[in-house]
């Protein structure tokens, strides 16, 4: 595991107040940030995430069209924002595959069937939110995340489908509230602004409500401001690449479209992961002192209350887990009845596992009687003289 995990930061430097934000700090920071892909767990994350994107994108925009119904938008709206920030072609492509679903559908077995598709997108994130927030040591669990996502992943769709209504009605609303043509040029040249706020609420709902384990609002506020302006400049940056570019075509031929899609899901993806990341590297560096292991500790235990430290061992992945068989995964059950052989091995590595946990135990009972008895001679000394 990468340094990005161990807290550098001195126990007295944690105790003095917050620095303030320098370049020095910055590029600390950064560094910190770049170590953290020597964690093998992020190198394909963002595969992983841009494929969610790309299986989710149809159902979103199935249950997005039904939102948008409401306010009697257009999904040639979609189209028109797409072939602003995109090349025409990828964005006539994009619309083409929503479209070729029916977008009128209402039977809400369908809805439901789409939420849950859709949510997988959100679940992935979850569980990169969670491992980042628990230093790597947050015992998953599929069901309780995956039902987690849904109500999330209807959320994110909400904000999205609101984000839009401002967006395209914003001046029209405005206009009939203020009756003023000076503040309805005013609010034209913040609409863009303002979706990018609309977004950023979004990621920081996600980055927020996504993790089990809940902490402040401001311990995963820098990250969503700065995953917001990196979605905005990988939008820009990759809408100017593809309006020059045609090696797209030259390799990939008819495909090229959706290459180009999923190419800017991946970026859109990196984006996503380096944002969470980025808060803890700015917690660390600027010491805000909000997502130490030991207040991850604490928001874990006080979020459950009395069962707190109960859940809190049963959450957390402990270095002498394996020797707690309640703690065995079905396929661990499974496998010491069904498979020949393993119940005997996996309780000889209990043993072993038990023989280090007590050799341990017993070096640390040493160290502390070691300490005490130091610190009782000096005491002594004191008085002596």
């Amino acid at each position: 595991m990468s340094d990005f995990w161990r807290n550098t930061i001195k126990k007295e430097d944690n105790e003095k107040k917050k620095v303030k934000f320098s370049t020095r700090r910055l590029l600390k920071v950064g560094f910190h940030l770049w170590r953290q892909f020597d964690d093998p767990y992020y190198s394909g994350f963002a595969a992983q995430i841009s494929y969610y994107f790309f299986m989710s994108s149809i159902p979103m925009l199935i249950v997005l069209s039904q939102v948008l119904g409401l306010f009697d938008i257009s999904m040639d709206f979609i189209k028109d924002w797409l072939d602003g920030h995109l090349s025409s072609q990828m964005g006539s492509t994009l619309v083409g595959l929503f479209t070729a679903s029916s977008a009128t559908i209402t039977n809400l077995l369908m809805i439901i069937l789409a939420l849950w598709s859709a949510s997988s997108l959100s679940f992935s994130l979850s569980r990169l939110t969670t491992y980042t927030l628990s230093n790597g040591k947050y015992r998953f669990n599929f069901i309780t995340e995956r039902l987690k996502a849904i109500p999330l992943a209807t959320l994110s769709i909400i904000v999205v489908a609101i984000a839009l209504v401002v967006y395209v009605y914003g001046e029209i609303i405005a206009l009939k509230i203020f009756k003023s043509k000076y503040m309805l040029t005013f609010l034209a040249t913040i609409r863009t602004p303002m979706l990018a706020v609309f977004f950023c609420i979004a990621i920081l709902a996600n980055y927020y409500l996504l993790p089990r384990i809940r902490v402040p609002i401001a311990a995963v506020f820098p990250g969503a401001v700065v995953a917001t302006f990196g979605v905005m400049l990988v939008t820009w940056v990759y809408s100017q690449f593809t309006s020059f570019s045609t090696n797209y075509n030259i390799l990939y031929g008819a495909f090229s479209n959706i290459i180009a899609l999923m190419l800017w899901f991946y970026l859109i993806s990196w984006v996503l992961c380096i944002g969470m990341m980025f808060n803890k590297s700015w917690d660390i560096h600027m010491r805000r002192g909000r997502l130490t292991p030991e207040k991850i500790k604490e928001y874990l235990i006080n979020q459950y209350g009395e069962k707190g430290d109960h859940m809190y061992s049963k959450l957390m992945i402990g270095d002498y887990d394996m020797t707690n068989r309640a703690l065995d995964t079905m396929a661990v059950r499974a496998s010491r009845r069904f498979d020949p052989g393993y119940d005997s091995k996996r309780e000889r590595e209990i043993r072993d596992l038990e023989e280090k946990q007590r050799i341990w135990e017993r070096v640390e009972r040493e160290r502390i009687s070691e300490i005490e008895r130091m610190s009782a001679e000096e005491i002594d000394n004191d008085i002596i003289k």
